[in-house]
């Protein structure tokens, strides 16, 4: 493992299992949740009556959107996390999306919606999804884009407060080659943008820190009031669909 969560997967582990942020991701989905649906409506097609592979499957919020004949295998490291899953899946198994307990040629889909962002490697993952999907099988991928608002916002405050963000995004271009490198031939690649509710408490947290950006750097503090008089932040996803050949 390589350059991973504050340097460990042991620590991005610890992150989620020791540190209570189950409960408070499952608490603040609503920043995702329209992007979610949006890209569940738009892979519905590849997911109906499928055998998938919900990689990274979290409190299983994304999956209980999958058609209802699909028939869906969580996984996740994180046994919080799948405590929170296990009324949304049947089916769940814990495990990391580097080496999936599954033979090889498994699954009709893999999908893996917002992992990847935790790891500095991606070819990895995309590896293990081409292993266990058949023939002509599916890899929905999805993740925030750089242009993503607020990721924008977290990586900047966060870092002008003196605390490292650790999440790791790529764009398109970038990923897709590296899924075309372990073998998929890209299908399509979409960027979905909506509106989420903005809580400003996501960014700062005091009138200390309020106050810091302000005279730090006025332009992201101009930006923060825009999205406070509007009560929304401008939200983008990556979508890219890969196909085993």
């Amino acid at each position: 493992m390589k350059n991973y969560y504050k340097g460990s997967f042991a620590s991005l582990k610890e992150f989620w299992e020791k540190k209570g942020e189950t409960k408070s991701f499952e608490k603040d989905y609503f920043i995702r949740l329209e992007g979610i649906q949006q890209i569940v409506n738009e892979v519905r097609t590849y997911l109906t009556g499928r055998l998938i592979l919900d990689v990274g499957c979290g409190p299983g919020i994304a999956a209980s959107l999958f058609p209802a004949d699909s028939r869906v295998i969580g996984l996740d490291f994180s046994i919080s996390m799948l405590r929170s899953a296990r009324n949304r899946i049947p089916h769940l198994v814990q495990g990391s999306a580097f080496h999936l307990p599954f033979s090889d040629c498994f699954f009709d889909v893999v999908t893996c919606l917002f992992v990847a962002s935790d790891y500095s490697d991606k070819t990895s993952i995309f590896y293990e999804a081409h292993r266990t999907l058949r023939e002509n099988g599916f890899l929905v991928f999805s993740d925030y884009s750089l242009s993503d608002g607020h990721w924008k916002l977290r990586r900047t405050i966060r870092s002008l407060m003196g605390e490292k963000c650790n999440i790791f995004l790529k764009d398109e271009a970038f990923l897709s080659d590296e899924m075309k490198k372990v073998s998929f031939e890209v299908q399509e690649i979409k960027n979905l943008r909506f509106q989420a509710p903005f809580q400003l408490q996501h960014y700062l947290r005091s009138m200390k820190e309020m106050n810091r950006l302000k005279k730090d750097n006025p332009d992201l503090w101009n930006d923060v009031q825009c999205c406070i008089k509007s009560k929304e932040i401008n939200r983008e996803f990556i979508l890219i669909v890969g196909v085993k050949k």
